[in-house]
């Protein structure tokens, strides 16, 4: 069975429009700092560094501040890396995981989510002339 994904926009064939527009993420990530892991279980030092990283990235813009929808994969990132359960029983889950999350060029594709670079800002003259002429030419050189 085959699953078809949007396609970028400059490769569409149809006519139709897409329901809903791509959603741009900035490339710089979020700025807010992570949340705080849950304290009801002890954390392995990886799992914290990991949890930091993810929170850095782009799409954690999209995520509930708070963390929830994250911690089911926390705890099971957890588990991989202190050798709690095998790669083999996890993986599949964490997979899920990050699909739903935006985490996969798969997921962004599905989420029509995109990251794109702020654009420059350009740098504006102000010219002091009474002509409208002086003016335009001073627009067209630059």
């Amino acid at each position: 069975m085959s699953a078809s994904y949007p396609k970028p926009d400059g490769r569409k064939l149809g006519r139709y429009r897409p329901q809903f527009d791509w959603t741009n993420l900035p490339a710089a990530g979020r700025s807010d700092p992570a949340p705080k892991l849950p304290a009801w279980r002890s954390w392995d030092r990886h799992t914290r560094v990991w949890w930091r990283e993810l929170w850095a990235k782009p799409q954690a813009v999209m995520w509930p501040a708070d963390g929830s929808s994250l911690v089911t994969l926390a705890c099971l990132v957890d588990d991989l890396v202190s050798g709690r359960a095998d790669a083999a029983k996890v993986s599949a889950e964490i997979r899920q995981h990050e699909d739903r999350h935006g985490l996969t060029p798969k997921a962004m594709l599905q989420l029509r989510w995109r990251i794109v670079e702020p654009e420059p800002v350009s740098e504006v003259r102000e010219v002091r002339s009474s002509s409208a002429r002086a003016r335009m030419r001073a627009v067209d050189a630059s």
